[in-house]
Parts: C-alpha cells; structure tokens; sequence
C-alpha cells in the first residue's frame, strides 16, 4: 500500500499545510531577492539621470578622448540624406563693418537676404560662450562677429526639431568646445534656436561659417563635422581667424581629404574686440549677454 494510502486524514492535512509553508517561503524568498535586485538597479539609473542633471545644470566637461576621423564620402551621403543644400560657399557679403550695439540698425536692414546671415555688418561686441546650446535665440546682428573670427553657428528651427534632437546637438557643440574649438574672441562652436524671422530657406538647420551657408532638412552629426572641419577658424575665411581661431590638430578631420590652412581676408584688425560681457581679456563689466534678436 502506497504512503498516501497509509496516511490518516489528519496527517495528510499536516503535511499538505507544510508544503503551502515551504512553497510560501521560497515565494517570499524569491520577492525579496527581486526587492533587492530592483532597488539595486533603480539606485544605479537614479544615480544616472542625477549626474546627467546636474551636468545639464553646472555645465560638464565632455570631450574627445581620440580624434573623430570622417570619410568625404560619408559626408556627402550625409548631406543627402539630411537634405542639405549649399546657398553660398566662401563668398562673404561685401559690407563688413562694425557698429556699436545701441546703434545697430534692423537686422533685416542689414541682411536682406540669406538668413540667418553667413556674414555682413555686425556689432563691435561678440557673443559670449554658451555652454551646450542657447535656451533662447542669441543675437544675430552680434554673433554675426563671432563668424568673423572663424566661429561655426548651427541654428535650427524649434518647431522642426525635436527636444532629443537639440540635446544631441548641444551636447555635440560642447563636446567639440572642450576639445579645443574654443579659443578667444567668441569662436566657438554655437547651437541656437532662430526664429524671428525664421530661415530663410524653411529648411530645419542652418549651419554657418564666415561666407557659407548651408540649410538642411534635419540634423546630422556627420554633416556638422564636416562642416566643422571644412571651415571653422584658419580652416575658412573669417577675416580674424588668423588671429582667435587656429584650428586645433588631432581632434576632427577628414580622413580622405586634404585640408590645407585658407587664407582669411584681408582687413583692418586695429581695433577694440569686445565680447558682450566686456573686453578680451578684461573684466566683465558689462551688462548680461542679451539673448533678443
């Protein structure tokens, strides 16, 4: 006769009772080994989104840790692909002179035609550093100098381009300012939204070097580095480029093509350089950088 068979009424109840314990006992055992599990790994995301904050809010210190090679090829395809086109190449507007920013006429007096504008007259102030990308659209009548000393300005349309999007960006212009695009005189690399009056092209970014404009239809990293490395400062022909923005070696190039040193425009450099916040290499006695276009 089997053991079940042999087993009282009474007994079987005991043993059965047993078995609900042991099995609700491995039950809680498992559930606290998940406890713990989750509360492990929600530490380390919480940990996580909590140095990505307080990097957006201090500003971090992300940069290359080798240098970023691209193909001609794999720019070009880029370029199609984000549907780029070219509007000016290296052809700067004739008028490049200097006004005071109180006395700075309408921007759409002074640029008339490709916006926002590649070149042309500008404030005698440049436009000060902007960590990951302005919040607000900077001023174009102003940065239009930092062009000038060979700065690279890629501005989009808020209203094409999606919030992810624009943390890519910035975090892109960032990344490339710590890594040696980031010298005096305000040439940088800038993110910015434009839309008073908004480009000109309706195209969703505006990438601009001195005397180059190029619009596209979204944004592509690939197409930026090649922008970069075609024309930010000695690379292109900002007039003062010679002066503020040697490009740095080892950080961004084009593998396959050779990029010789341009030489900038001839012009008069004896003057006052200013940043918004006040003169190169003086204190900053100046009122906060106006953000208005």
């Amino acid at each position: 006769m089997a053991e079940q068979e042999r087993l009282t009424n009474k007994e079987r109840r005991a043993k059965a009772r047993e078995e609900r314990k042991r099995k609700e006992a491995e039950a809680a055992q498992k559930r606290r080994r998940a406890a713990i599990r989750n509360g492990l790994v929600a530490a380390a995301v919480f940990g996580v989104v909590a140095a990505v904050v307080l990097q957006a809010v201090l500003g971090g210190d992300a940069s290359l840790d080798e240098a970023v090679l691209v193909g001609s090829e794999d720019i070009e395809q880029a370029e199609q692909a984000a549907g780029c086109e070219t509007f000016v190449e290296r052809e700067p507007l004739e008028e490049a002179g200097h006004f005071e920013r109180n006395q700075a006429p309408p921007a759409d007096l002074i640029y008339p035609d490709i916006r926002p504008t590649h070149s042309g007259p500008h404030t005698s102030q440049t436009f000060p550093p902007v960590p990951r990308g302005a919040s607000e659209q900077i001023d174009e009548k102003t940065s239009t100098h930092n062009l000038e000393h060979g700065a690279i300005i890629v501005w989009y349309d808020p209203e094409q381009v999606e919030d992810d999007t624009i943390d890519e960006m910035g975090a892109w212009a960032e990344t490339l300012n710590n890594s040696g695009f980031n010298t005096q005189g305000g040439a940088l690399i800038y993110v910015s939204p434009y839309e008073d009056p908004g480009i000109s092209s309706g195209q969703a970014i505006a990438l601009r070097a001195w005397g180059t404009a190029v619009d596209c239809d979204e944004w592509d990293e690939t197409v930026g580095n090649g922008f970069v490395a075609r024309h930010y400062g000695t690379r292109g022909i900002g007039p003062e480029a010679q002066i503020f923005a040697t490009y740095p070696d080892g950080v961004l190039e084009i593998s396959d093509e050779e990029t010789p040193e341009a030489e900038p425009e001839d012009v008069d450099t004896d003057e006052s350089h200013e940043t918004e916040d006040g003169l190169l290499g003086g204190d900053d006695d100046d009122d906060d950088a106006d953000t208005d276009d």
